[in-house]
């Protein structure tokens, strides 16, 4: 295996259990940074933040947090040239939480494995979905920072091709989920699930006389066939899915377009 610089990030935030168990696991063989969160970010997609500076705060050798969003994070370190050569791997996680199909676009774990592959540097993202029925106790993440300290290479071969030389990033990054288990069964190439979520929103009048909208997370059910993400998690494998970085497009031919009104 391979020595590598490898840059940790997350949006658990700044000393979250999952990140700073993969950092010990890959520090064993590797030159590890941490630029991470200063406080939880979850959910909040590939935000990132403009015009405004961000609190680089240092915690040791190698480890900083930062006043900013997951994407900030990467944007950061990988534009603010602290770190001296640049990683040639981003990691991002272990999230506390799955990340799944349609959670991807939610997903700040995932917007900073798909900046890092923009900006030229592999990037993934490490999810643990949970415990499943024989696991009642706390999250188990030592067996999915094991698998990606193994699978460096290869995780980052995913990635596919820098698609050209004016834009330099990579078409992919990688969404890595997994159940909280001491072993996996195996390795499944995933495609993303439709996730069905049965949110809700009150709104309501307070004290002060203005409206608020209240969000409430509901039942998340997945759709798919048997070769998608949940489904592999489920059975107890690692799920792998290779997912574009650029927004695709479908294909409608232009003789639908003498359809509309000028």
């Amino acid at each position: 295996m391979p020595y590598m610089k490898i840059l940790l990030t997350n949006d658990d935030g700044y000393g979250a259990e999952g990140l700073e168990v993969l950092a010990k696991r890959l520090s064993i063989e590797n030159e590890v940074w941490i630029v991470a969160p200063h406080k939880n970010r979850s959910g909040v997609s590939h935000c990132i933040t403009m015009q405004k500076p961000l609190y680089l705060e240092e915690h040791g050798e190698k480890r900083y947090s930062l006043e900013g969003f997951p994407a900030d994070c990467v944007i950061t370190s990988l534009k603010g040239d602290f770190i001296g050569t640049r990683p040639d791997i981003v990691l991002s996680g272990i999230n506390n939480d799955a990340n799944l199909g349609t959670d991807v676009l939610y997903s700040g774990t995932c917007a900073a494995a798909r900046q890092a592959s923009l900006y030229g540097v592999p990037g993934i993202a490490l999810s643990l979905c949970g415990r499943d029925s024989h696991n009642s106790g706390e999250n188990k993440f030592e067996a999915l920072a094991d698998f990606a300290a193994k699978n460096l290479v290869e995780l980052s071969k995913l990635c596919g091709e820098k698609q050209n030389e004016t834009c330099g990033g990579y078409k992919y990054f990688v969404s890595v989920n997994a159940l909280s288990l001491d072993q996996y069964k195996g390795v499944k190439f995933t495609e993303l699930s439709n996730r069905e979520y049965r949110d809700s929103v009150e709104i309501h009048t307070a004290a002060d006389e203005k409206k608020y909208s209240v969000f409430s997370g509901g039942e998340i059910i997945s759709h798919g066939d048997e070769n998608n993400d949940a489904s592999a998690v489920k059975d107890g494998y690692v799920s792998i899915s290779v997912v574009n970085t650029q927004p695709v497009c479908n294909n409608v031919t232009n003789d639908i377009a003498g359809r509309f009104f000028i």
